[in-house]
Order: structure tokens, then C-alpha cells, then sequence
């Protein structure tokens, strides 16, 4: 019985970040962040910004602010508890976030800090979830799982939010140019809202007008539609990290009509955060693991 609830447990936990990490950020095709500037071939998106309540200078001046502010170190690591509500019901598990820029963002559970029993791992190529207590894997691209088919996720858009960072569809980096296009609402004095309209995206975040900090960011996709989703990332409880700042606390909340769930929350809690370097940056499967489609897996959970 015991067993059953920790696989359980895991398992909607994986379910959990999957859903709250890509299923809402899926709108997000080929977001990015500081980092390479490229855009995805095939693809065309029509960005339009309003016009800034006060002068442009000051309002590209603060943007870039903003964006500076971003931290500069290659390797986030930290133990992390997490908590996910969904259905009303919270379940928390500790475990460990690991990210390194533009390669992976990797989160392990660890129930009661006893022992790996889930990983959750999304590279710029792929989607890995590993079940160890079933010994079952989905290591899938970010077009085979058929919720997010359609929508064609992308990397680096989650990048963006986990590393609190500003992002715009179709670039991995933002240039001074880019910025332009941003609009900051300079006559707020507390929090002051950098917004950005992007085809059917409309992207909110707010910052500590004081620091330039941004302490929330909320994306809007297909707004008075069907398709009509939002996904709210906040952060809090910030923290140095070299000459920057970075939130140890941060929490996303997606809600979509589509979901008969209602919304779904993730909070992540970082302790001892830090830049190890020490660390593969992706998992090796081990072959007594079986492989399953990532059907078969939401499948399982909903039997649980």
C-alpha cells in the first residue's frame, strides 16, 4: 500500500510539472532567452507592442534594465520542495532542481529524502520522465506527447520562466533591438508592468520597479476562445547570486477551459541554492528500464 501511494504520488508529480511546464508554455512556440539569437525555420510570428505612456527612452531604458538583471552563471542547482495542487488536493515531495543554461532543466523527487523515485528532465531536444519505482521511462520530443502536438513547445520558453527572465516568441536572445519592442508602463511607481502582444499571446510581467526585478510573469494565449489558456509564473523570496538576484521561491499556476481539472499549481521552494558545475547534464536510462509511450503513461496515471 505504501508503495502504491509513493507511485502515485510521483507520478502526478511528474504529471503535475509536465502539464504545468509545457501544457501552457506549449503556446509559447520557439520562445527564448539571453542566449543565441536564432529563429526556428518555418516559423513567422507578428509582434506588436503598444505605445509607451511616457517616452520610449525611458521606457527601452528600464526594459533593458530588466533584462540585465538576469543572472549571467551557467548552472543553477538547489534542493528544491515542491507542492502541487491540483483537484484541490496538494501533494509535496522534496527533491533537487538542476538547470544548465541552454542544455537542461532537470527536476528529481525524493519522498521523504530517502531515495530518487521520479526525474523529470526537458532538454532542447526532448521531454524525459523516469518512474523508478515501476522501472518505466517516456523519453519523447516535445511533438509526441498529443496534448502539446499542435503547439509546438519549445525549450527555451521554459528556460525563460525558470530562470526569471524576459522572452520573446521566436528568439533565444534578446538583442538591444529586440527590447524596442517591449512596452513599460513608466508611470507605474511600485509595480510597473513590461507587456508584449505576440500573434495570439498576450505576456504581462510585473516588476519591483525599485530593483527591476521581475516578480511575475503572466501569459495569456487565445483570449474569449476555446483555446483560451494562462499560465502565471511568481516569484519571491530573492536571494544574491553573484552581482544579481535570483527567486527561491517560485510558483506556476496554469489554467486552461480545456482541463476538466480546473487549475493546476506547481511551487517550487530552492534551499541551498548554488552554480555547481559537478554534474552530468543528462540521464543515462538504464536498459532493465521499459520504455512507454507518453499515452500509456497518462493512461497509468489516470487508474491511480
Amino acid at each position: 500500500m505504501k508503495r502504491s501511494i509513493i507511485s502515485a504520488s510521483v507520478l502526478c508529480a511528474m504529471c503535475a510539472v509536465l502539464m504545468t511546464s509545457c501544457g501552457a508554455v506549449s503556446q509559447f512556440s520557439n520562445s527564448g532567452t539571453r542566449n543565441t539569437s536564432t529563429t526556428q525555420q518555418g516559423s513567422t510570428t507578428k509582434t506588436t507592442a503598444s505605445k509607451a505612456p511616457v517616452s520610449a527612452a525611458q521606457g527601452i531604458d528600464y526594459v533593458r534594465k530588466v533584462n540585465d538583471n538576469a543572472v549571467y552563471t551557467k548552472n543553477i542547482t538547489s534542493k528544491i520542495d515542491v507542492t502541487i495542487n491540483s483537484s484541490g488536493k496538494d501533494i509535496s515531495v522534496s527533491g533537487k532542481l538542476n538547470m544548465r543554461r541552454n542544455e537542461v532543466i532537470r527536476i528529481t523527487l525524493t519522498p521523504f529524502g530517502l531515495m530518487e523515485v521520479g526525474r523529470l528532465e526537458f532538454t532542447p531536444d526532448y521531454v524525459l520522465l523516469i518512474n523508478r519505482l515501476d522501472k518505466e521511462y517516456v523519453k519523447a520530443t516535445y511533438n509526441d506527447v498529443d496534448f502539446l502536438k499542435a503547439n509546438g513547445l519549445d525549450f527555451y520558453s521554459l528556460q525563460a520562466l525558470f530562470w526569471n527572465e524576459l522572452f520573446q516568441p521566436a528568439k533565444k536572445e534578446l538583442t538591444d533591438t529586440d527590447l524596442a519592442i517591449f512596452n513599460a508602463d513608466m508611470a507605474q511607481q511600485g509595480s510597473r508592468h513590461i507587456t508584449l502582444t505576440a500573434s495570439k499571446l498576450s505576456m504581462d510581467w510585473t516588476t519591483d520597479a525599485a530593483k527591476a526585478l521581475i516578480t511575475e510573469a503572466l501569459i495569456t494565449y487565445a483570449k474569449g476562445t476555446t483555446q483560451a489558456s494562462t499560465v502565471r509564473m511568481e516569484y519571491g523570496d530573492f536571494m544574491p547570486m553573484g552581482s544579481k538576484r535570483f527567486p527561491t521561491k517560485e510558483k506556476v499556476t496554469f489554467a486552461s477551459k480545456s482541463m476538466s481539472t480546473g487549475k493546476i499549481s506547481l511551487e517550487l521552494l530552492l534551499n541551498k541554492i548554488n552554480n555547481d558545475a559537478n554534474w552530468e547534464p543528462r540521464t543515462t536510462v538504464s536498459d532493465k528500464f521499459r520504455q512507454i509511450t507518453p499515452q500509456q503513461f497518462f493512461t497509468k496515471l489516470g487508474k491511480m
